[in-house]
């Protein structure tokens, strides 16, 4: 059942979803590694007749991308079980990714699901099956967690969404609907329909 709050007391901890929880600028690797694709594939295939079959040119398995800050410390990374990319309509094919923004003062926030599927030039990301986002406990709060279906994301607007269920849990506090965006930039973010929850201290 849901319990109605002061806005002042649920909206801080709602907010956080959308600069921790859930943060997007993770999705900005995955556009570096298409493009990285891009230029291992520059090679021009002979024509044999299947060059504009949705065919990958591209396979890696078991991997795990780093990136690092001019310090050396790690920044962000991105792991799978396989990468494909399809010279066709230049996209990629990453299967259960986990997404991974390191901090030096606290556990890595991680964003996974069974399925992530990139366009062409990494401005959009579509993540399928048992999506999870997780910001570690940290402050003296609990943990915060998203999790839905499925979660479309708009890497340059910096912007997320999905049409179905999606929630939000931090301790023993928790928020759900259908229909969730999420906007980074503006730090906003809504449920369309059938919204409930409890919030506890």
């Amino acid at each position: 059942m849901f319990k109605r709050t002061p806005d002042s007391v649920v909206q801080p901890v709602l907010r956080d979803i959308v600069t921790a929880a859930f943060p997007i600028g993770l999705m900005t690797l995955l556009a570096a590694l298409s493009y990285w694709l891009n230029i291992v594939a520059t090679a021009e295939p002979v024509d044999i007749g299947g060059r504009f079959r949705h065919d990958p040119d591209t396979i890696i398995l078991n991997f795990d991308a780093i990136s690092y800050d001019e310090a050396g410390n790690r920044k962000a990374g991105l792991q799978g079980a396989q990468l494909m990319h399809f010279p066709d309509d230049e996209s990629s094919v990453i299967q259960k990714p986990l997404l991974r923004r390191f901090s030096l003062s606290t556990a890595a926030s991680t964003v996974n699901a069974n399925q992530a599927i990139v366009n062409s030039d990494g401005s959009e990301v579509d993540l399928t099956g048992d999506v999870k986002a997780v910001r570690p406990a940290q402050g003296g709060k609990p943990a915060l967690t998203l999790t839905a279906p499925h979660m479309h994301v708009l890497v340059d607007e910096e912007r997320a969404r999905t049409p179905g269920f999606a929630r939000i849990q931090q301790g023993s506090s928790w928020i759900s609907g259908t229909g969730f965006e999420a906007d980074n930039v503006t730090q906003t973010f809504k449920f369309h329909s059938n919204v409930t929850g409890s919030y506890k201290r």
